[in-house]
């Protein structure tokens, strides 16, 4: 019994527990960053201005990231909020490699604001620590990191709750 018992723990400590909590208890502001789109304009996070934020962070030759995109994007509750004008989501690829990018850009849902990070500052700064891609953060109104590191199921358990 001791034996499992310690192999559970492992795994909770290493954040493979489903179990474990990815809402923090007093929630910290985001980090802002500035993100260039396909045309080449340039927004921020902190500029963008909705009750929720859903930031997704991706590569796009990453097999796991689209079948995420995938089901995010067939999310009822996801899209009613977009629909409702609710809900922002920013997909972003942290590096620099524009032409990579830019070869999967138009794949991503219409309703997304897709974009990539010139000059790698959000990884070079440690700005969102992803332990792996795809990585999943629901900001609120106010910029507060209220997931982080998310599953899809954490994202579309919280966003249900939203009437």
């Amino acid at each position: 019994m001791k034996r499992y018992t310690y192999i559970i723990l492992c795994l909770c400590f290493s954040g493979i527990c489903p179990a474990q909590q990815t809402v923090p208890e007093d929630p910290e502001p985001a980090n802002d960053f500035t993100y260039t789109l396909a045309s080449g304009q340039e927004g921020t996070l902190y500029a963008l201005q909705s009750e929720w934020l859903l930031l997704y962070f991706y590569d796009p030759s990453c097999e796991d990231c689209h079948a995420l995109m995938e089901r995010l994007n067939a999310s009822e509750s996801i899209n009613r909020l977009i629909g409702e004008n609710r809900l922002l989501v920013l997909a972003v690829y942290p590096e620099e490699d524009t032409e990579v990018w830019l070869e999967q850009a138009e794949h991503m849902p219409p309703t997304w604001i897709n974009g990539y990070d010139r000059g790698a500052g959000i990884n070079r700064e440690g700005l969102y620590p992803m332990q792996t891609l795809p990585a999943l953060y629901l900001l609120d109104r106010d910029k507060k990191l209220c997931l982080k590191n998310a599953t899809a199921e954490e994202v579309e358990s919280k966003l249900k709750l939203v009437k």
